[in-house]
Formats: C-alpha cells, structure tokens, sequence
C-alpha cells in the first residue's frame, strides 16, 4: 500500500496555482508553497526524493517540469530514477476510468537502474486516483528498492 501524504487539499485555489502555474508557463509560482514543502519533507530524512517525470513531448511543450521546479524552489536535492516510457494525453482530460486503465508509463532512468536506495519519496503535484503514483512504485520496487512512499502537493 503506497502511504501518500499531501500538502494541502485541492481546492479552487490549488486549481487556480496549477492551472497559471503548470498550463500557462508563470514559472514564477514554483516559489508559493517552498516553505511547507521543504517542511514536509524533512520528515523524510533518509529518503531518496523523486520527482515523478514528464514524457519528453511534455517537458518540450512546457519547458519545465512542475514538480522538480517546486523542489528547485525549495532548495531540495532529488534524483531522477524514473523516466516516462512513452507519451500519453494529459491525465486533467481523463476520466477515472480511464486514469485507472492506464498501462505502466515508467521504466527506470539510466542513472536510476545505478542508484540502489532502500527508501523512495514520490513527489507528485495532485493525486486523484493515485494511479501514477502506485504505477512510479511498482516499476522501483521491481527494480529492488524496498520502501516507496509518496507526497503530493493537493489530493
């Protein structure tokens, strides 16, 4: 069971942030919650923090990727170990269904497959289903990694 723990609730505000912040490019917001999150995170001392990827398609139409620009922000040191195997449509224009029908989207980064930490934090900008989530964990747990838990920044 993947313990996920979120920074805040999703709300019309949270939806306000993401939509400027990760839709329409105001990089600037990378900064509005660093200090919680920098908080939230120390209480994950001996874990290795990941930020779940973007396919190569989306960090080229975007730029950047929303939650390796928060942890930036936070000044917080994290280790790509996932990469996205393919492209897929945004998960915002899904319906449960089928986010929950989604097939395995990750595959371990060359520099990933390297690195043998015992202990994962998944660092993920909203949780809905937590299909994503429970998608980056299997593909490290399969890869020998013993214990994946996951923080959010809404649910």
């Amino acid at each position: 069971m993947l313990n996920n723990r979120a920074l805040f609730e999703y709300s019309d505000g949270f939806q306000e942030w993401i939509e400027f912040f990760k839709f329409k490019g105001d990089y600037q917001r990378r900064f509005a919650f660093s200090t919680e999150l920098k908080e939230a995170l120390s209480a994950y001392p001996h874990y290795t923090i990941c930020p779940l990827p973007l396919s190569e398609e989306r960090f080229g139409d975007r730029g950047f990727n929303q939650v390796s620009a928060c942890l930036d922000a936070a000044g917080v040191t994290y280790f790509p170990l996932l990469k996205r195997k393919r492209h897929d449509t945004p998960q915002a224009g899904k319906k449960r269904e089928e986010r929950l029908q989604l097939q395995q989207p990750f595959e371990m980064a060359p520099d990933g497959k390297k690195m043998r930490a015992s202990k994962v934090l998944l660092v993920d900008d909203v949780y809905t289903t937590g299909r994503t989530l429970f998608h980056a964990a299997d593909c490290l747990l399969e890869n020998g990694f013993t214990t994946v838990k996951s923080l959010t920044f809404a649910r």
